[in-house]
C-alpha cells in the first residue's frame, strides 16, 4: 500500500475513533431516543483483562443513566411567593410529613458525582407501600434575581435488603433522586425541594432546604480523609471519659470529623459534645423518629429492645445522612460505634493502611465502595481474669484504667469473626449510593462492587463489649484467648489528650 494510501486510511480510523466517543459522551450527558444493541465483544485472550471488557462496563453504566433519565417540567406561580417562608430544615427539627402517616422526609444534599448528571438526593423514611404510579419531586431555586419551580418524576430506593426482613408495613429507610437539569444557575442556587404524590408541589414552605455547599467549590476544596459517623446514641449512664477516650484515639488514628447523633444522653455527654463543636471536630444532631414510632426515652427504648428490625432500619437514617453531608468533602466515612476501634497492626495511621492497600491492589482499589476490617472481641470479662494474666506472665502490663477507658485492653478472643460478620468499613463517598452500618449497601455505579475484606494481619476492629450468650457463644469464644497490644502504641499520646481535653472540660462554665 502507498504511503498516501495509509496516511488516508489513518484519517479514517482516526475520524472513527472520534465519532466512537462523541456518541459516549452524548449518551452518557443525554438520553438517547434509542440505545443500540449490546455490542459482541472478540473471544478472550489468555490472560490479562477480556477485550471490550471496559467498554462493555461503560455501555452498562451509560444505559443505567439513559434509563434513570427523567425529564423535567417548569412550573409556573406555584407557591414562589412562599420562598420568602422559613422552610423545614431538619435535622434537629420534626420529620418533614408528605403524604400523611406514609412519608417522611428527612434530610435532602446536592450529589454531582456524575457529570452531566447533577442530583438531588432526598434521605426519608416510608411506612409500607408507596403510592402508585409515582413521586415528584418539586424544587425551587434562584436564578437571575427571580425564584423559579421546577417538577421530576422522583427515582425511589431502599435503603435495605429485602432478604434481611420484609418491610411491606414497616417503616424502612429510603433514599430519593430527584434529577436536576443541566442548569449552572440551578447548580449555584441553594434550592429547596419537596417530594410527594403530585408533581409542581404549590406550598413552597412545606420543603427540605438542600445541605450543600456551592457546587462550584465542592471538588475544588481540599477533602479530609476521614469523617466518623456515630448512630444515636441513647445512654442514661455518664459515659464523658470513655467519648473523650474514643474521640482522642480515633483523631491519633487518623480521623478529623465526628457526627454523632443524639436520643438521650447525660448532661455530661452533651458538654463533651460542645466542647468538641466548639473547635469544630464534631457535629451532633438531636435524633428522633418518625410517624407514629415512639419518641419518649422509656417507651423508646423498650420498643427498640421487642422490635429489632426497625430499630436497625432506623440506624441506617443517621449513617447515610452523615455519608451525604460529607459528599464532597470527605474522601471516606466511618460508621462505627462508640465500644469500637479499628486498629493496624503494621501501621499506626489509616491514612498509611490505606496506601499499603492501595499498593496491593493497584488499579482494582477503584473497584469497591468500601474496605471493610473484620472484627475481633476483646470482653471485659477477659480483662478481669487477674488469674489469667499472671499465668501469662502480664503482672506489669497496663490495665484498664479510669482515664483510657477500655480502649487499651491487650486480651482478646484468639478467633476473629468470619468476612461479612461484624465488620465495620471504610466507605468511599466517590463509590457508595447508599450506606450500611457495616459497608457500602449499594453502589454508584453498578459495575462497583460493594466491599473488600481487608486483611485481619493487617487490621483488625477491637470490639470492647461484654458477652452476651443470647446472640454469641461466650464459652466457646473465650476458650481461646491470645495477648494482642498494638492499640498500647497509642497509650502515652493519647494519655496526653485526654488530660488536655478534661482541662478543658472542667474548665467551662
Amino acid at each position: 500500500m502507498s504511503v498516501a494510501g495509509t496516511r488516508k486510511l489513518c484519517r479514517v480510523g482516526l475520524a472513527a475513533v472520534l465519532v466512537t466517543a462523541l456518541c459516549v459522551l452524548t449518551l452518557l450527558d443525554s438520553p438517547p431516543a434509542r440505545l443500540p444493541d449490546l455490542p459482541t465483544d472478540p473471544p478472550p485472550t489468555p490472560g490479562g483483562e477480556p477485550p471490550g471488557t471496559r467498554s462493555i462496563v461503560a455501555y452498562s453504566w451509560a444505559r443505567r443513566l439513559a434509563l434513570d433519565y427523567r425529564p423535567t417540567k417548569q412550573c409556573d406561580g406555584n407557591g414562589t411567593r412562599g420562598m420568602a417562608l422559613n422552610a423545614h430544615e431538619p435535622p434537629g427539627a420534626k420529620w418533614l410529613e408528605t403524604i400523611p402517616g406514609r412519608l417522611f422526609l428527612y434530610s435532602a444534599h446536592l450529589d454531582l458525582r456524575i457529570a452531566g448528571y447533577p442530583s438531588i438526593r432526598v434521605i426519608g423514611v416510608k411506612r409500607g407501600a408507596l403510592p402508585a404510579p409515582a413521586l415528584f419531586c418539586t424544587i425551587w431555586y434562584r436564578e437571575y434575581g427571580r425564584t423559579r419551580s421546577l417538577s421530576v418524576e422522583a427515582l425511589v430506593s431502599t435503603i435495605w435488603l429485602d432478604e434481611w426482613d420484609d418491610t411491606a408495613n414497616s417503616y424502612t429507610g429510603i433514599l430519593v433522586n430527584c434529577q436536576l437539569p443541566l442548569d449552572s444557575a440551578m447548580r449555584r442556587a441553594t434550592p429547596r425541594v419537596h417530594v410527594g404524590p403530585n408533581p409542581c408541589h404549590a406550598n413552597a414552605s412545606h420543603s427540605l432546604t438542600i445541605r450543600a455547599e456551592s457546587a462550584d467549590d465542592a471538588f475544588d476544596r481540599k477533602r479530609r480523609q476521614f469523617t466518623l459517623c456515630i448512630k444515636g446514641l441513647d445512654f442514661d449512664e455518664d459515659i464523658s471519659r470513655k467519648l473523650i477516650a474514643f474521640v482522642e484515639l480515633h483523631r491519633i488514628l487518623g480521623a478529623k470529623l465526628f457526627y454523632f447523633y443524639v436520643f438521650s444522653v447525660h448532661e455530661n455527654v452533651l458538654k463533651v459534645l460542645r466542647l468538641y463543636e466548639r473547635s469544630n471536630v464534631v457535629r451532633w444532631f438531636a435524633l428522633d423518629l418518625p410517624g407514629d414510632l415512639p419518641n419518649e426515652k422509656t417507651t423508646r427504648r423498650r420498643f427498640f429492645a421487642e422490635d429489632i428490625w426497625t430499630k436497625r432500619r432506623m440506624e441506617l437514617i443517621p449513617y447515610n445522612h452523615c455519608f451525604y453531608e460529607n459528599l464532597h468533602r470527605s474522601e471516606f466515612v466511618v460508621p462505627i460505634d462508640i465500644d469500637e476501634a479499628i486498629v493496624p497492626t503494621r501501621r499506626k495511621t489509616w491514612h498509611e493502611l490505606l496506601l499499603d492497600e492501595r499498593a496491593k491492589l493497584g488499579r482494582s482499589f477503584k473497584d469497591f465502595a468500601s474496605y471493610s476490617v473484620r472484627n475481633a472481641y476483646f470482653f471485659p470479662e477477659l480483662q478481669n481474669k487477674s488469674r489469667a494474666d499472671e499465668l501469662a506472665g502480664l503482672d506489669e502490663k497496663p490495665r484498664r484504667s479510669e482515664d483510657h477507658t477500655d480502649y487499651l485492653d491487650i486480651m482478646r478472643t484468639a478467633s476473629i469473626s468470619p468476612e461479612g460478620d461484624s465488620v465495620k468499613s471504610f466507605v468511599s463517598t466517590r463509590r457508595a449510593l447508599t450506606v450500611h452500618n457495616h459497608y457500602a449497601l449499594t453502589t454508584l455505579n453498578p459495575s462497583t462492587r460493594r466491599t473488600h475484606h481487608m486483611n485481619s494481619n493487617d487490621v483488625l476492629k477491637h470490639h470492647h463489649r461484654a458477652c452476651d450468650s443470647t446472640h454469641l457463644d461466650c464459652d466457646l469464644l473465650m476458650e481461646d484467648v491470645k495477648i494482642d497490644e498494638t492499640a498500647l502504641r497509642y497509650a502515652d499520646e493519647l494519655k496526653t489528650r485526654m488530660k488536655i481535653t478534661l482541662a478543658d472540660l472542667n474548665a467551662l462554665p
